[in-house]
């Protein structure tokens, strides 16, 4: 990878998947990075694995609690850390009927994808406002511009993380700072086991080619760069967005149920 512009680089969800990736490649490129997570043996093991000349500084923190987060931020205030890159990519997901699923799993989802992304979003947008440059990146997803059924509470949760960052960038763009909404598909690491997303059993995962961790990260590296607005990552993210406004509702919620209505939903409509 070439030299990132990023000095400093703080990457939440930072232990596995895509925010791992986004720290090997930002390493690689010469940045000093701060990788956070709440599970601190996958995280300790993670960091100690990546190749290169600068070590990773690790935080555990989980990033749902938000008397934990606010500590985090009231040490990084303390120390006067302040990074050029801010990539908010922890994140959960939960799919099937939402009202079949546990309220605490849906609880902690909204939280984490939410609340702890707007809370460090606003103390990296204050302090880099006040510093005059950075870049914030946060994940999205293609979902984020469609009612997604059997989907329905992590595609807010997106939608919520697109909006806000769009917003952001205007008001920040002129202090030198810019906001990047990053949206891939599907993408290959556990986050659709059944411990987790639960998409194993869906159609969506059958039909659409996955993409990569790296691919990913490299986009988000590049909109840390760049300071491009929106980035779709893949055609299928692609297809998925910009066909979600011309797409009449009815057939966008029988498709949108088609694709995530996986076997695990069906069970539960069935038992009702």
């Amino acid at each position: 990878m070439s030299k990132t512009t990023a000095n400093t680089v703080l990457i939440t969800g930072a232990s596995e998947g895509i925010g791992l990736e986004i720290a090997r490649q930002a390493i690689a490129g010469g940045a000093q990075t701060l990788l956070v997570a709440r599970d601190r043996r996958k995280l300790e093991a993670a960091a100690a694995n990546l190749p290169g000349a600068h070590r990773p500084e690790v935080a555990v923190v989980d990033l749902a609690d938000a008397a934990a987060l606010e500590t985090f931020i009231e040490e990084l205030d303390r120390r006067g850390f302040v990074p050029d890159l801010l990539v908010n990519n922890a994140g959960q997901g939960a799919s099937g009927a939402y009202a079949d699923e546990a309220w605490p799993k849906l609880d902690a989802m909204l939280r984490l994808n939410m609340l702890a992304l707007a809370r460090l979003t606003h103390w990296g947008a204050a302090r880099m406002k006040a510093a005059g440059r950075g870049a914030i990146v946060n994940l999205s997803a293609a979902v984020a511009t469609r009612p997604t059924p059997y989907f329905a509470a992590y595609a807010a949760s997106k939608a919520f993380v697109t909006n806000l960052s769009v917003a952001l960038d205007k008001e920040l763009r002129p202090y030198g700072v810019t906001v990047s909404a990053i949206h891939p598909p599907a993408v290959k690491t556990s986050f659709a086991d059944p411990v987790k997303a639960n998409l194993r059993s869906t159609l969506v995962l059958k039909l659409f080619p996955a993409v990569s961790a790296a691919t990913v990260a490299r986009s988000v590296l590049r909109a840390g760069q760049s300071g491009r607005r929106s980035i779709m990552v893949g055609p299928i993210a692609a297809v998925i967005m910009a066909s979600a406004p011309v797409m009449p509702r009815f057939l966008d919620l029988a498709f949108m149920s088609l694709l995530f209505k996986g076997r695990r939903s069906a069970a539960a409509a069935n038992r009702a």
